[in-house]
């Protein structure tokens, strides 16, 4: 049976510091539910847990109180709303959430590409396509070393711009097809889920080849897969579906291949 786009665990409201439309509260993202007819949806505001200690400096805008200022999420029959949010890494390879508030959210992604915060998520800017290859293994290996529920876990936009903007494909490029299949192979056995962003977008049919290698291939390893717009704007949900879909018929996903919370 194919893979239904029946949710969206990824979507950001204005407590996120990067989210500028003012239109993207919590009731526009819940009709946005409701108009695509979705069961699950998450909202994931970015997070750095104040008990947490890191040698980075963090946006104190994103601490805890921020985080569940939007609380209570508002209810629709037959949606689930789940309250979760977008984790990072130092550049010490540190979580940004306590054990305490880990337990008390539905679900977390964690972005393993954030590389373009130098000075927070790696320590100095990276210059080449080799370093974002080498720091993006890193991070998930130590992400994979951790004692954590990866059961209500994912790896957020894993070939989206974050790591090199317009040289990201150059940086996929450069994972061996070893390395990605001892990564997803870890990521499966732990379930931790692997999102299928809508940002991901090709500009050549070599782009498209490159970007979608590390899928294919977690895929084969039996990850399981969870679909994320990323949205910061609404007219980033008027497409989103469409975009799922997509993704969904690229990658020729079936129902068993979902990861559910």
């Amino acid at each position: 049976m194919r893979y239904i786009a029946d949710h969206d665990f990824h979507i950001h409201s204005t407590v996120s510091r990067c989210c500028k439309d003012p239109g993207q509260t919590p009731d526009r993202i819940l009709r946005y539910a409701e108009e695509n007819g979705f069961n699950k949806i998450c909202l994931t505001n970015h997070f750095w847990d104040e008990k947490v200690e890191s040698e980075a400096e963090w946006i104190e805008e994103h601490g805890y109180s921020y985080l569940t200022s939007v609380l209570p999420l508002p209810e629709s029959e037959g949606i689930n709303f789940l309250f979760g949010a977008e984790l990072d890494m130092d550049y010490n390879g540190m979580l940004g959430i306590s054990e305490e508030i880990l337990s008390e959210l539905d679900f977390v992604t964690v972005a393993t590409t954030h590389m373009h915060l130098d000075g927070n998520t790696v320590r100095e800017k990276i210059k080449t396509p080799e370093e974002g290859a080498e720091i993006w293994l890193e991070k998930i290996r130590t992400l994979l070393k951790k004692d954590l529920p990866f059961h209500k876990m994912g790896i957020a936009h894993i070939t989206t711009g974050h790591i090199l903007k317009e040289k990201t494909p150059e940086v996929i490029k450069l994972l061996t097809d070893e390395d990605l299949y001892n990564v997803f192979t870890a990521c499966a056995a732990k379930g931790l889920g692997i999102e299928l962003n809508t940002k991901t977008i090709f500009n050549s049919e070599e782009e498209k080849e490159i970007l979608l290698r590390p899928y294919f291939i977690a895929k084969d390893c039996g990850c399981k897969f969870y679909l994320g717009s990323d949205s910061h704007k609404t007219s980033a949900l008027d497409t989103a579906k469409e975009n799922f879909e997509r993704i969904i018929t690229l990658l020729d996903l079936e129902e068993k291949h979902k990861f559910k919370l």
